[in-house]
């Protein structure tokens, strides 16, 4: 986001620090100087792009809100906050910033956990895995703690666009009945914000409780059997499985309405709840494996994250064939070329990740490979994706703001606001000087 905060202060010759009646005093000297109707062409010959950049930033600064916006984000900002959805996109740099700081702290948990966990299973130090878990345990806190700060915020009750729909056309309702409609939409944000938080305090108590399990059966084997380690997680799953199956069962019935044919629901139920079928059932065959229920490979175990990899090599090659066929040559080019990109991203994160499993099911089969070199490919993942949320991405942001305003290549606003087939408005015996409220933008008539 564009940062410059100084250029329209210097348009107006003044410092940051002016008071409105000083910004005020400033455009109104100038605009007398620089207006068509004073000026004398011959001396300033570009007195109609002086007359403009000083009343553009008069009408930045002279608003108190439009300059406490541009004193923190620039022109950019100011422009931001003039359309429909800029009062939350004003705030988009600051989010970024806070999703890049979320982001580096879990990748350098992960990285802690993943190294405590190597060097245990390794044999090199004989910690408890209560102790290996710790940055994990931090993890679970610290997303407790955000989901109850976020019930703590309090809810404004902002007026919707059907309550300025009926303003403007002037509805006849009281304003008692006004009150008691936003005082029901406030109840009812209210509900839906409990619900969603119950639900995801839900979610992660029964995600830590799995981690428990976990733990207890890599303490002691014999304290735990394997239903008794998954069942949080199987309850878990549930949870998403029922949410998964109600909305499918919404989807088709609209599907159903709109006469979708019958290859086409069996593709939305294949979508909706392929993904998490294969989860299931690989939780299910490492629950029977550990328990000693079946004696297969590990690498058996793992057939379903093999068939994940197949599903989205086949989408990728379904979808190049598809936009092979179009008749527009711009669009076929665009999607092959994307289909192209996918699949070189698909082949370097495929190797890591296929990599990590193949290795972990040779140590878990009883090859004598140390568990620090199996989890290469995945230190190699999380260090690439640290460095970009912690160094390349921010530098990005920034280096983004650190142009200057405008797009003119003189450095400043590309704006006009205002004509230079302008004049100021006196009164009749008016001396050269006129009135504040003629000077502003507002009060400048065309001729």
């Amino acid at each position: 986001m564009d940062r410059n905060t100084v250029h329209l202060y210097e348009t107006l010759g003044v410092p940051k620090s002016s008071t409105q009646d000083e910004l005020k005093k400033a455009y109104r000297r100038l605009a007398l100087r620089y207006h068509p109707d004073k000026v004398n062409v011959a001396e300033v010959p570009d007195h109609e792009n002086k007359f403009r950049d000083i009343a553009a930033a008069y009408e930045v600064l002279g608003d108190p809100k439009k300059r406490a916006v541009y004193d923190k984000y620039g022109m950019m900002g100011v422009q931001m906050a003039g359309t429909e959805i800029g009062a939350r996109l004003v705030e988009i740099e600051s989010l970024l910033c806070a999703i890049f700081i979320i982001l580096s702290i879990l990748l350098v948990l992960a990285i802690i956990f993943l190294s405590f966990l190597s060097v245990q299973v390794d044999g090199k130090v004989n910690w408890n895995y209560y102790v290996v878990f710790i940055p994990l345990w931090i993890l679970d806190a610290v997303i407790v703690l955000s989901i109850l700060f976020q019930l703590s915020r309090p809810i404004e009750n902002e007026d919707t666009d059907e309550d300025h729909e009926e303003q403007e056309n002037g509805a006849t309702s009281t304003s008692a009945s006004r009150e008691e409609a936003k005082a029901q939409k406030l109840k009812e944000r209210k509900r839906q914000r409990l619900t969603g938080t119950i639900f995801a305090l839900v979610n992660i108590l029964l995600f830590t409780a799995f981690q428990i399990q976990i733990v207890r059966k890599a303490n002691d084997p014999s304290s735990a059997t394997g239903p008794q380690v998954f069942g949080p997680y199987f309850a878990l799953e549930g949870i998403f499985f029922l949410l998964a199956i109600i909305q499918l069962a919404v989807t088709l019935k609209v599907a159903s309405a709109a006469e979708v044919p019958f290859v086409g629901k069996l593709v939305v139920v294949f979508e909706a709840l392929w993904w998490k079928v294969v989860r299931l059932v690989l939780a299910v065959l490492i629950m029977l494996r550990i328990d000693g229920s079946i004696a297969c490979s590990w690498g058996i175990v793992f057939i379903p994250l093999y068939l994940v990899g197949l599903k989205y090599l086949a989408q990728l090659a379904v979808g190049y064939r598809r936009f092979s066929r179009m008749q527009n040559v711009e669009m076929r080019q665009q999607g092959q070329t994307l289909m192209i990109v996918g699949a070189v991203v698909f082949v370097i994160l495929g190797t890591l990740t296929y990599s990590l499993i193949g290795l972990l099911a040779a140590r878990l089969d009883g090859y004598s490979y140390s568990i620090s070199k199996v989890l290469i490919p995945i230190f190699i993942v999380l260090s690439l994706l640290l460095c970009c949320s912690g160094c390349c991405l921010p530098c990005m942001l920034l280096a983004s703001g650190a142009g200057e305003d405008g797009m003119d290549g003189t450095g400043g606003p590309d704006i006009r606001v205002v004509s230079p087939n302008m004049r100021i408005e006196e009164s009749a015996g008016a001396s050269s000087s006129a009135s504040d409220s003629s000077l502003r933008p507002g009060g400048i008539s065309r001729i």
